[in-house]
């Protein structure tokens, strides 16, 4: 199985990534973590996104494909993956097509998951990260509603792309997703 979780910040998409990637055996590929990883190691990619991060800047979609060409070289992703913030924008997702199509993997399903801005809001707030007010969590949702959502569009296009109703608690969006990739594996 090899799946693109789409969703705002604090849609639950690495919560259920997480369990998924337990049950089936396959890797959680977070860039989150990976640039974490990179930084952390002081990989020559993770100084380049280190002096980004530093500046309060993106890094760049060009140090993004590098990481995640570096990560999808590893032998774990052969038998799936789920991606958990990746690709974000359109240039990130032809990146991505152009890579599964040289390592001759199949198209992934995507799962975007719906949250409504107050959920996002209510469950981001209760984290309690020093980040996380609520000014900060509305900028971050018009990013992603500017950058990410286009993506929805695409994949829609390119049909393979399922919808899941991510403002309900854990166990009940699991089952909803679980749901619905049953529907696709018996497709």
């Amino acid at each position: 199985m090899r799946l693109i979780f789409l969703g705002p910040p604090g849609a639950g998409k690495g919560t259920q990534a997480s369990t998924l990637a337990e049950q089936w055996k396959i890797p959680h590929i977070s860039t989150g973590d990976i640039l974490r990883q990179a930084i952390t190691g002081k990989t020559s990619f993770g100084i380049q996104a280190q002096a980004h991060v530093d500046a309060g800047e993106l890094v760049p979609d060009m140090l993004i494909m590098a990481l995640m060409r570096e990560r999808f070289g590893q032998s774990d992703v052969k038998r799936g993956w789920i991606l958990d913030g990746f690709p974000r924008n359109l240039s990130q997702a032809h990146a991505l097509e152009q890579l599964l199509s040289i390592m001759r993997q199949p198209r992934p399903q995507v799962v975007n998951f719906e949250v409504s801005a107050e959920v996002v809001v209510e469950r981001m707030l209760q984290r309690g990260r020093q980040d996380d007010n609520e000014p900060t969590i509305r900028r971050r949702l018009e990013v992603y509603q500017a950058e990410t959502s286009p993506l929805i569009a695409f994949y829609r296009r390119h049909r393979c792309l399922n919808t899941v109703d991510g403002n309900f608690p854990v166990a009940e969006v699991n089952h909803l997703l679980q749901q619905s990739l049953q529907l696709l594996v018996s497709v």
